[in-house]
């Protein structure tokens, strides 16, 4: 019989061994007492090394088979126990040792069990620099057809939520985040802020969101504005709605 768990936290990797470590070490140094991780390696085996590397019997870790970053983080949801989901990129972590416990503390007081999404604010931070640039959380049912202004690893939910809505576009590679709040909005699930800005994105050229893949990010995004119904959007990422804010 599994333990029972408050927090999934899902981590898809590849190739990055190193980071991943870091990821992993800032999720077991939570105060937060109650959760598990899952590792779901998309490349060819590393992360799976990494989590067995660790030798902490809260990690578990799998592989997807190279299916893409969606269908790893499906694998993961799959897989997930307990009451939340939360994501952490491998190449991001959370400072500090209470993002779990800011989350759980929105989760927990929702009136009724009512399913909330409960995110906070963190931090751009460019590879190599190290330079920083705060990411402040703002978002709300109206907002979030016009930017996508949550960070995937500052965000929680409850995992029942995937009964209801099912689960994430695969049609939607770079923009599978948004089309979820975007449904999750839909079905008049609140959007809460959590008292964490703890998350640190790492931003490099490989992210998903860098300016080499704006051709199909362009088109990626076509896709979704259509499906949601939603007017003209302009092509940005986190960094460029950070430095817009600073303005």
């Amino acid at each position: 019989m599994q333990q029972a768990t408050d927090f999934t936290v899902i981590i898809p990797t590849k190739a990055r061994p190193a980071l991943l470590e870091r990821a992993l070490r800032t999720v077991l140094a939570q105060t937060y007492p109650s959760f598990k991780v899952i590792v779901v390696d998309d490349g060819d085996g590393e992360g799976l090394e990494v989590a067995a590397r660790l030798g902490d019997r809260r990690i578990a870790a799998t592989s997807s088979d190279r299916a893409g970053q969606v269908a790893a983080r499906k694998l993961g949801v799959t897989l997930a126990i307990g009451r939340w989901i939360t994501f952490l990129d491998d190449d991001d972590w959370w400072e500090g040792q209470g993002h779990l416990r800011a989350l759980a503390d929105v989760l927990e007081r929702t009136p009724g069990g009512q399913p909330v999404l409960a995110y906070g604010s963190g931090v751009m931070v460019e590879e190599g620099t190290g330079a920083r640039l705060p990411f402040e959380a703002r978002a709300d049912w109206q907002s979030i057809r016009h930017d996508n202004t949550i960070l995937v690893s500052s965000m929680a939910y409850p995992l029942p939520l995937h009964a209801q809505l099912g689960t994430f576009d695969a049609a939607l590679p770079y923009y599978w985040d948004w089309d979820w709040y975007l449904r999750l909005a839909a079905a008049k699930v609140p959007f809460e802020v959590a008292g964490s800005a703890a998350a640190r994105i790492t931003c490099h050229p490989g992210n998903v969101s860098s300016d080499a893949r704006a051709a199909e990010r362009q088109a990626n995004l076509e896709t979704m504005r259509l499906k949601h119904g939603l007017g003209e959007l302009k092509l940005k990422n986190h960094l460029s709605i950070a430095i817009e804010r600073q303005g």
